[in-house]
């Protein structure tokens, strides 16, 4: 039997199609849900924007820089204390966020996470220990919780359906710290000064 021959054999011929068939499937599902989704950028700083004398908002930022939209997202302002009162371990709570819920991000479209509101309360998700819930009212600036504990952190967690495959992500905000508060305004994810 020649090469031709071979070739044309119809089980060898349907091994083969088989064979492309879930190579090109693979491909496919694999470009379409690595590659062609949505993806956020975060803005490397906290912005401090000043409202009035002596008050100001922390805002942070995120852009949709993916190829197709988040819907039904959600947001979370999640804070880690370590080593408060001498505890080793990590203390979280998460802060209820002026943008909580967003039906829709396109491509492209940027989102502004109000952290704190120097001139409204806390709301929390989820409530802090008593002891570190006292601590923290008695703060009304960011800079304020950042020198409650020798380590503290600030992520934003973004919560969202791709609109084709309907698959929920997580994305994750880089680790703010206190060094990252910047006075100014956002000019894309970028803090500038005013």
């Amino acid at each position: 039997m020649s090469n031709i021959e071979f070739f044309q054999h119809p089980a060898v011929t349907h091994v083969i199609s088989l064979s492309i068939g879930i190579l090109g499937s693979y491909i496919v599902w694999w470009y379409i849900n690595h590659k062609w989704i949505p993806s956020l950028d975060f803005g490397s700083e906290i912005c401090k924007y000043s409202v009035g004398e002596k008050q100001a908002l922390y805002v942070c930022a995120f852009t949709n820089t993916g190829k197709r939209d988040i819907l039904d997202v959600e947001v979370v302002a999640r804070i880690g204390f370590r080593k408060y009162a001498g505890h080793g371990s990590w203390i979280y709570y998460s802060l209820r966020t002026n943008a909580s819920q967003i039906p829709i991000i396109e491509p492209g479209r940027r989102a502004l996470i109000r952290i704190m509101d120097e001139r409204e309360e806390p709301s929390y998700i989820d409530q802090p220990p008593p002891s570190l819930k006292a601590m923290l009212a008695a703060c009304k600036t960011l800079d304020c919780v950042f020198s409650l504990a020798p380590e503290v952190v600030v992520r934003i967690h973004v919560f969202g359906y791709d609109s084709f495959s309907g698959v929920r992500r997580h994305y994750l905000s880089p680790a703010y710290v206190k060094k990252d508060i910047r006075s100014g305004k956002l000019k894309g994810l970028v803090v500038v000064r005013d």
